[in-house]
């Protein structure tokens, strides 16, 4: 046998080379496929466009919806939250071998080849799931080069992710016209529902729109939107997908020709609560949609009534006080109606408070021991280094309890009682309880803050409210659900707070007759009202064992109104949402185990009384925090029998002495009742061999060592007179006031005396008739002409 008999034939060698070649580039192409369908050619990012928002109710209900940064509408479900028909359409009419193949169908691209060949056009792409989601992950122009790119996504996609996970993106991110993008979207704008609710009509509705969002329009084309879907149930019905008779009844349903109305509950809250949480699909609330609608309709029934009266805007915030969780927000009532301040959110706006924070002073006062709602206050007028407040009626009531101080919201007492807590103090207290508005210094508020000198906002008033509810434990009002609890921090001992708040139920009520007490399902409630300086605001907050409520009423734009009361204006509408949102009756939290003694104190002086003391009344103090004294009032003094003058120590030998009870009140409070004509006892007159010897004399309350005076020369000096008053005890019976040492004026305590100033610096003296004197400086000043004065 030759060599060359032994050799294949020739044709055998070259299949051999050429089938070797063929496996080479088989391999050489599998290798660079498998490299280029490694990683998708974008971020799987792209799949995940940032959503629309949803801010729901504590229930689940939507209150507001808010779109996407895009400006698109797109709301992401999860796969298990669709209803399982529509899943099972679009796999059956857009790719039926989804679940076999691995991104790309070459049966359905040979397919629609042939299809596009017969027709002579381009009437089926062929594009699977998955290529159709690369598409929309990164949009192109329909070209065969393109489609070979979506194919090499679409095989990457697969490598990535899992099959369900493909179809949930899709599903999320499938146009559906407009800016309406992803099926949760979808169902909520064209049926407004969920996507796990869809029927049969409406899920092939959505199944056929996305291959012609613009075309199939059931808005603007309803007949073509019907058509195709009409044509898919009926194909679906051939292949046994669906019933025929289901084709036949979903067929017979209208298609949607106008969006879905999109909730639009509480937007103010809304509006606050996605500012609070931050981007987020999706912000569940603490809100009470039944309570909010409730609200909403008391105070837009309120609010023509206060418009006629030039107030334009009021708004409301009910708190639950165990958890501080914010059940409702009503921060206007014309949102769209009022362009200019319609979208103002009046339950967060820095407002004066007016007398709302009187309260907290109290409830501070009384843990720090200084008064008991039994306690004695005085109500006369009283200044402060040039600041004299004035109640809100003008009148003075000489002697008040604290409980009576509160009930009437005196002014004058609770500013007395703040001059001796502090403004520092009370102010770090107001900070601690969430009035973080309050941003200056206590000099800058001095004792004006306990009338409203401040800023509040009724969200931060109605949750410090709150804590007198929850025995005086703060905590920042909630507004999201689910989130952490925050640290309580004590402001009040759960004794002052039920002090306090026994003695605010006894405000008198707007809405109830005297006898209101015997009525049946009516809320018990703990209130406050508020004016505030210049007439802007009127207030009105409070609490029962369910809620704390707060009420403002005003102008947004902080104009005046001349009568506008917390009582008139602010109260009413707080009772009608008690009522309403109580409508079987409440009342404060019953405490238990309480740190609270009833004892007897002297009516007079409300101290710890005497031997000598005439009257005593009952008491509830806090053991360990109330201080009390010996009463000041009634004491045991030296008189001589034969002339009942008193005496002292000094200048007891040489008269026949004996002991007797007298009665001597403050030098004030004797003041004030000199000069309005109201009797008074008062000790008996010095022997006057004593006189010089007895103790603190007079103090001199005008002029004033605070208070700059001007003297203007264009005015009468008849009219620029300065009163000389001072505080003399009982016993006193006439002063006489020195200038610069030379006496100027002479008269009985509580006479009329004036002094005519002259520029420069002044020493008043004042000396009563048992040689007692008290002196201070006062500079009198000519002012500087300014543009305003000249001629």
């Amino acid at each position: 046998m030759t060599a060359t008999a032994s050799r294949p034939p020739r044709w055998r060698r070259r299949a051999a080379v050429a089938a070797a070649v063929l496996l080479l580039a088989a391999l050489a192409g599998g290798l660079a496929l498998f490299a280029a369908t490694a990683r998708p050619p974008f971020p799987l990012a792209a799949l995940s466009p940032p959503p629309a928002t949803v801010v729901a109710a504590r229930n689940g209900q939507p209150l507001r919806l808010y779109l996407a940064p895009d400006e698109s509408w797109r709301f992401p479900v999860r796969l298990s939250g669709v209803a399982p028909i529509l899943p099972k359409l679009i796999l059956a009419a857009e790719d039926k071998r989804f679940y076999r193949h691995p991104g790309v169908d070459p049966l359905a691209l040979g397919r629609a080849a042939l299809s596009n060949l017969a027709a002579g056009h381009v009437v089926s792409g062929g594009s699977t799931i998955t290529m159709q989601l690369a598409r929309l992950a990164q949009p192109k122009e329909r070209t065969l080069a393109a489609k070979w790119r979506e194919a090499l996504a679409a095989l990457a996609l697969e490598r990535k992710l899992g099959k369900d996970a493909i179809l949930e993106r899709y599903l999320n991110m499938a146009p559906y016209g407009g800016n309406i993008v992803g099926v949760g979207a979808a169902a909520t704008l064209y049926f407004g529902k969920t996507p796990d609710k869809l029927s049969l009509a409406e899920a092939a509705l959505l199944t056929v729109l996305p291959r012609s969002p613009l075309r199939l329009d059931p808005l603007r084309r309803p007949e073509a939107a019907k058509a195709a879907r009409d044509k898919l149930l009926a194909a679906m019905a051939r292949r046994g997908v669906i019933t025929s008779e289901a084709a036949r009844e979903a067929a017979a349903a209208p298609v949607p020709t106008r969006l879905a109305q999109l909730p639009f509950a509480a937007p103010h809250f809304a509006q606050m609560a996605r500012e609070a949480a931050g981007p987020s699909p999706r912000i569940d609330t603490t809100l009470d949609p039944a309570a909010q609608k409730t609200a909403t309709d008391v105070l837009r029934s309120r609010s023509r009534w206060l418009a006629a009266q030039g107030l334009g805007s009021v708004a409301a915030v009910v708190i639950e006080p165990a958890s501080r969780e914010v059940r409702v927000m009503v921060g206007g009532v014309d949102w769209f109606g009022d362009a200019r301040f319609g979208q103002i959110n009046g339950a967060t706006i820095r407002r004066s408070p007016g007398s709302t924070l009187k309260p907290f002073l109290y409830a501070m006062a009384m843990d720090q021991g200084r008064v008991f709602p039994q306690s004695q206050m005085l109500d006369i007028p009283t200044g402060f280094g040039g600041y004299t407040p004035k109640n809100y009626d003008g009148l003075f009531r000489g002697r008040v309890t604290t409980e009576q101080a509160l009930i009437t919201s005196l002014n004058i007492p609770a500013v007395r009682l703040l001059n001796d807590v502090g403004p520092a103090p009370f102010l770090d207290l107001l900070r601690r309880g969430g009035l973080t508005t309050l941003d200056k210094p206590a000099s800058h508020y001095g004792l004006s803050l306990i009338l409203g000198g401040g800023e509040a906002t009724l969200t931060s008033l109605t949750n410090l409210y709150a804590c007198l509810a929850d025995d005086g434990r703060f905590r920042p009002p909630v507004f999201l659900a689910n989130a952490p609890a925050a640290r309580a921090e004590r402001l009040f001992s759960p004794e002052a707070c039920a002090l306090t708040t026994e003695i605010l139920t006894r405000v008198e009520r707007p809405d109830l007759p005297t006898s209101w007490e015997r009525a049946l399902a009516v809320p018990q409630v703990a209130w406050k009202t508020g004016t505030s300086f210049g007439h802007r605001d009127a207030w009105a907050v409070g609490i029962s064992a369910g809620y704390a409520i707060g009420v403002w009423v005003g102008n947004m734009d902080g104009r005046a109104v001349a009568g506008i009361s917390g009582a008139v204006h602010a109260g009413p509408i707080l009772f009608e949402l008690f009522r309403a949102l109580e409508p079987y009756g409440s009342r404060p939290a019953a405490r238990t185990g309480l740190n609270l003694a009833t004892i007897e104190v002297c009516a007079d002086s409300r101290e710890l009384p005497g031997p000598d003391c005439p009257r005593r009344v009952p008491a509830t103090i806090i053991p360990g925090r109330s201080r009390l004294t010996p009463c000041p009032i009634h004491r045991r003094t030296l008189v001589d029998t034969k002339t009942g003058e008193r005496l002292t120590a000094d200048c007891a030998a040489g008269h026949e002495a004996t002991t007797a009870a007298v009665t001597e009140y403050p030098g004030e409070l004797v003041s004030w009742w000199r000069s309005t004509g109201i009797p008074f006892e008062s000790p008996p007159p010095l022997a006057p061999d004593c006189l010089g010897t007895a103790g603190a004399g007079p103090r001199i309350v005008s002029p004033s060592p605070a208070t700059v005076y001007a003297v203007r020369p264009d005015i009468p000096a008849d009219f620029q007179q300065i009163t000389l008053s001072a505080d003399a005890p009982a016993a006193t019976t006439r002063l006489s006031w020195y200038v610069d040492g030379e006496l100027a004026a002479q008269g009985p305590p509580g006479g009329r005396l004036f002094w005519r100033p002259t520029p420069g610096a002044h020493r008043f003296a004042v000396t009563d008739d048992q040689g007692r004197s008290h002196a201070v400086t006062v500079r009198v000043e000519t002012p500087t002409p300014t543009k305003e004065d000249a001629p």
